[in-house]
């Protein structure tokens, strides 16, 4: 079963997990991301639990990135105690800049297949009744979401294509083919996470940030809908 939906915000930001005040941003929501959303909608704390997802993002509308300047904390939040508290967040504080995402869109296909049952449920009850049970960001807390369910499809099993245009993002690896007019990049994202927020499964995409799709060579790949996407 293959949830189909849209995610759409003013601005965004996701940063490369390894880091707290990182100031560059991916220019789509990585897998790990991703899970983090379905616990929102769902009110599943526990996000770590849509591992076993397999997904695929492709970008709608990105109108580009624009550096801002954030305060924050020189301490995590965890580790901040009320005796420090008193002492002044003040003598804490600093100022950094951070990448925004201007006006990013996604459609996003998320095969829940391997999912547990009642998370599973509990996620399409959400997304039918068009609800979030935790604030849905696109990234960050500074930067609310919204979300519209587009379809639920069966599963669609991988065909091998000798040519092929893909809609969503690429393993770097692929038998691309690089077109005039389109603007592309690659990325190095992690595509996993465990209960102590360690990262891994790090692999390298390519997209087209236009969304205008990739051309390939010899790819497998599912046709969901009108699209044609590589899972992760």
């Amino acid at each position: 079963m293959i949830l189909v939906w849209r995610i759409w915000a003013d601005y965004g930001h996701f940063s490369h997990p390894a880091t707290i005040y990182s100031s560059l941003s991916y220019p789509l929501p990585p897998k790990t991301a991703v899970m983090g959303m379905l616990g929102a909608v769902c009110g599943e704390e526990a996000y770590w639990k849509f591992a076993p997802m397999r997904y695929g993002v492709r970008i709608e509308r990105l109108e580009g990135k624009r550096r801002f300047c954030f305060n924050g904390i020189k301490e995590a939040l965890s580790q901040l105690t009320p005796k420090k508290c008193c002492q002044g967040f003040a003598k804490g504080r600093k100022q950094f800049y951070r990448e925004l995402l201007l006006s990013p869109a996604y459609t996003l296909f998320c095969d829940m297949s391997d999912v547990e049952e009642p998370l599973k449920t509990r996620v399409i009850e959400a997304m039918q009744a068009h609800k979030s049970y935790f604030p849905l960001y696109m990234g960050i807390n500074a930067c609310l979401a919204e979300y519209e369910l587009i379809d639920i499809v069966s599963s669609s099993p991988l065909r091998h294509y000798k040519e092929a245009l893909i809609d969503t993002a690429v393993p770097l690896e692929s038998d691309f083919l690089i077109e005039e007019g389109k603007s592309y990049s690659d990325v190095r994202m992690a595509t996993t996470v465990n209960e102590a927020r360690e990262f891994g499964g790090f692999r390298d995409y390519l997209i087209e940030t236009g969304g205008r799709g990739i051309l390939c060579r010899n790819i497998e790949a599912s046709e969901v809908g009108a699209w044609r996407v590589t899972w992760s």
